[in-house]
């Protein structure tokens, strides 16, 4: 397999927030998040075409069929609308993260009172006992984490120490001495494994499923009393007996560490992200996690819906083929199919709609919407109903689709506008529908941890659909419109853009020293995390 790092694009052709290719480069690439099964599918199909229709053969074919069509369905739900990929890069980050957090645990290590007997020549049998024990220090200077095969990591901690200070004292018939004493605990590693999952919510479960510690020497220094020399005849039995005890505890420390801190924190990746009171984004996985030699990835469904009722998308995620940036923490695969359904959802909760009358627009106008500004057309309604208000409802029928290619974002969206007269009591009279389309580009950038972005529409083209008084020329109304959409319509969509889609991040992570690149049917999104 070739460099998976990600070649830059050449310069646009389309001015962006953030550059986004023009070509898709031609580099080896793998296919990702593709399942096997339609293949097999495909064989299946072939095979039936060679054979015969006999009875005998109706059972096979009975079966045959099923499998096809099970292969078909199986790959169609299992197809990520946005993948979150984790570089060697971005998992050191979150190593040194939670390495600060597991240095306080462990510097928090309750070390137990121990207490035992010693024998000597001519001196016989004595007692001590160690107490009052408190770590000074836990050190923890490079901790790494490597990614494991299949669907587990391994943090590793090397050259580790530990301080220890307490009090002591013996007890040898009269003899009775005590003091202070400080322990140097050198050479500490610590191995533990992670095994990711998720659990029936989709939540990410991270679990300790093992766990070694070791540690090269321990050192006892005894002050306080010239009796200390009694401690320090059997201080291998003490220094044994203390790494028995912090073997224990390490790894008692790790593990809960693990369930107590790292997994309510992981539990911060949204699985269900709210937008807003209509919709939210579900990045729930579509497949386990894994890991690679280099990355871990996380295949999530992507998809907007509407919160109000949520029914099933008539497209399906496209194919995304791209090679992971390691130079970057993070790389996400943003498909068409995560935007298109945002369409979908906003259609659905019947918000793609906006309604324009008089009193909205500058009273600077040389026109207002009233019937008087009708006469040049439909000099009948202003005769009708002289000088009353017109109400101009703009919507989109259909859901927009939205196109990803080298060149950027594009779509063409088709509008109606519908007029109506606002009569004295507030009922409206329709006059005329009209149809409009034009050509639109999305520009897109990324601000803390949401997708923004930003509109900008061509001119607009008119047909008349359906008029109540008679045909009109819609040539008279071009202007007219292409200035209320851009300076009325438009502005509107753009602050709903500019506040954002969240990503799947988790609590206080943002990005930063991002880039986009666009390919066919995703865009590719390459950035560095920072915890606020």
């Amino acid at each position: 397999m070739g460099s998976r790092s990600c070649p830059p694009p050449p310069a646009p052709t389309v001015t962006f927030l953030l550059p986004l290719s023009t070509t898709a480069l031609p580099f080896p690439r793998r296919l990702l998040y593709r399942s096997q099964v339609p293949i097999r599918g495909l064989e299946v199909w072939a095979a039936l075409e060679d054979m015969t229709w006999g009875p005998d053969n109706v059972r096979k074919w009975s079966t045959l069929a099923l499998l096809a069509i099970m292969g078909t369905a199986l790959t169609a739900a299992t197809d990520p609308g946005f993948v979150a990929m984790i570089s060697q890069k971005g998992l050191d980050f979150a190593c040194q993260q939670g390495a600060v957090e597991l240095q306080k645990e462990l510097q928090a290590i309750s070390v137990p009172d121990f207490s035992g007997v010693f024998k000597m020549k001519h001196l016989g049998k004595g007692s001590y006992e160690f107490y009052s024990m408190v770590v000074d220090g836990f050190h923890i200077p490079n901790p790494e984490v490597k990614l494991l095969p299949s669907d587990s990591l391994q943090l590793s901690i090397k050259g580790g120490s530990i301080k220890i200070r307490g009090k002591w004292k013996t007890r040898k018939n009269f003899l009775k001495a005590s003091g202070n004493f400080d322990l140097n605990i050198q050479g500490v590693s610590i191995s533990a494994d992670l095994m990711l999952g998720s659990d029936p919510s989709g939540h990410i479960t991270t679990t300790c499923s093992n766990c070694i510690s070791h540690i090269d020497s321990v050192r006892i220094k005894i002050s306080g009393s010239m009796l200390g020399w009694l401690i320090q005849l059997f201080h291998r039995k003490i220094e044994t007996s203390l790494k028995i005890i912090m073997y224990k505890k390490i790894c008692k420390i790790v593990r809960n560490s693990v369930s107590s801190k790292l997994q309510p924190y992981v539990r911060t990746l949204p699985v269900i992200a709210r937008v807003d009171d209509v919709t939210s984004i579900d990045y729930s996985p579509v497949a386990s996690l894994t890991t690679t030699d280099e990355f871990l990835e996380g295949q999530l469904r992507g998809e907007f819906f509407w919160r109000g009722h949520r029914s099933p998308l008539p497209i399906d995620p496209p194919v995304m083929r791209f090679l992971p940036n390691n130079d970057f923490m993070v790389c996400m695969g943003i498909s068409d199919y995560f935007f298109n359904s945002a369409g979908f959802a906003y259609q659905e909760s019947g918000t793609l709609k906006i309604t324009l009358e008089d009193q909205l627009l500058s009273k600077d106008l040389r026109f207002q919407l009233t019937t008087d500004f009708l006469s040049t057309f439909l000099p009948q309604v202003t005769k009708m109903f002289p000088s009353m208000g017109v109400q101009l409802l703009i919507s989109a029928p259909l859901s927009p689709h939205l196109i990803i290619q080298p060149s950027g974002l594009s779509f063409s969206p088709k509008l109606e506008t519908q007029a109506f007269v606002v009569l004295p009591n507030a009922s409206l009279v329709p006059l005329f529908l009209l149809g409009m389309k034009t050509n639109a580009s999305l520009e897109v950038d990324a601000e803390e941890n949401r997708l923004v972005g930003e509109m900008k529409l061509g001119r607009l083209q008119l047909k008349l659909k359906q008029s109540n008084f008679g045909p009109f020329k819609v040539e008279l109304l071009e202007d007219v419109i292409n200035y209320l959409i851009p300076t009325m319509v438009l502005p509107r969509i753009n602050e709903k853009l500019r506040q954002g889609f969240p990503l799947p991040l988790p609590a206080g992570i943002q990005l930063i020293n991002f880039m986009f690149y666009s390919y066919q049917n995703f865009l590719l999104l390459e950035a560095d995390l920072y915890r606020t």
